[in-house]
C-alpha cells in the first residue's frame, strides 16, 4: 500500500481527540480517497466529463465539501473561493513547482493532490475550480478575535475587511483555522527562498512577513478564518 505522508503539528495547535464516530468518519473516508488515487485505483473520468462527474470519479467531495462546511480539519475549504486562484493553485499542485527564469517562485507539494493533478487535464482542472468557485462559502461560528497588529498587509490581499480586488489571490475569510495555520507557518519558513521540507512556497513571502515573527502568525489565521464570507 503506498505511504501517505503525515503532515506534522503546528506550533500552536493543540491536538485534538476526535469526538464523533462521525467525524472518524469522514477523516477515514478521506484518507481512502487519497489512497486510492495514490494506488491509482480511482474511477477514469471522461475527457468530456463535467466536473460533477470528475469530482466524484476522483473523490474530492470526501475531503472537499460543497456546501460550505469544512468536514475535516487541515483541509482547505474551497467553495466560494476564487475560481482564478482555485484553477492557479491546482495547475501548480500538477507542476509541483513553477520555475521562472531560474527560480523556483511557487511550489506546491502534496502527495495526493500532485498526483491527482498529473492526472487530469488542465481544462479539467479549470472546470473543477468553476465548480467549487460556484458554491457558497459558508461563515464559522464563534466570536472574531482582536485585529492583530500587521494584519492590514495582508487584508490588501486576501479580504478580512477589506474587499479583495485581485482575482488569482485568495479570499481567507471562513477559511478553515488549521489549514490557515499551518499554510502561514509553512510560507514563512520559507520566506528566505525554495527549501525541500515545507508543502509550500511562493516567492512574495520575503514581502509578505516582513518584520513578522513566527509566534504572531497564529493570530493572523485565527482572525481571518472567524471573519464572515462575502468579501472576495
Amino acid at each position: 500500500m503506498p505511504r501517505v505522508r503525515t503532515i506534522p503539528p503546528v506550533r500552536g495547535i493543540a491536538a485534538r481527540p476526535a469526538r464523533s464516530a462521525r467525524f472518524i468518519g469522514l477523516v477515514a473516508a478521506c484518507l481512502l480517497s487519497m489512497l486510492a488515487v495514490l494506488a491509482g485505483t480511482a474511477p477514469a473520468a471522461a475527457e468530456d466529463g463535467t466536473a460533477e462527474q470528475l469530482i466524484s470519479a476522483y473523490g474530492c467531495l470526501q475531503c472537499h465539501s460543497v456546501d460550505g462546511t469544512i468536514p475535516v480539519p487541515g483541509v482547505p475549504r474551497l467553495a466560494g473561493q476564487k475560481e482564478k486562484y482555485l484553477a492557479r493553485q491546482l495547475n501548480h499542485f500538477k507542476l509541483g513547482v513553477v520555475v521562472y527564469d531560474g527560480e523556483v517562485v511557487a511550489a506546491r507539494r502534496h502527495e495526493v493532490m500532485n498526483d491527482l493533478g498529473k492526472r487530469l487535464s488542465t481544462p479539467q482542472l479549470r472546470s473543477i475550480a468553476k465548480f467549487f468557485s460556484s458554491k457558497a462559502c459558508k461563515t464559522n461560528a464563534g466570536a472574531t478575535p482582536p485585529r492583530p497588529d500587521g494584519v492590514e498587509r495582508c487584508e490588501v490581499c486576501h479580504g478580512g475587511d477589506r474587499a479583495n480586488p485581485w482575482r488569482d489571490t485568495p479570499s481567507l475569510n471562513a477559511q478553515d483555522e488549521t489549514y490557515l495555520k499551518r499554510t502561514i507557518h509553512d510560507l514563512w519558513r520559507a520566506r528566505k527562498g525554495y527549501d525541500t521540507v515545507t508543502g509550500r512556497h511562493h516567492r512574495l513571502a520575503e514581502v509578505m512577513f516582513i518584520d513578522a515573527d513566527e509566534p504572531n502568525l497564529d493570530a493572523y489565521a485565527e482572525y481571518f478564518a472567524a471573519m464572515p464570507c462575502g468579501r472576495k
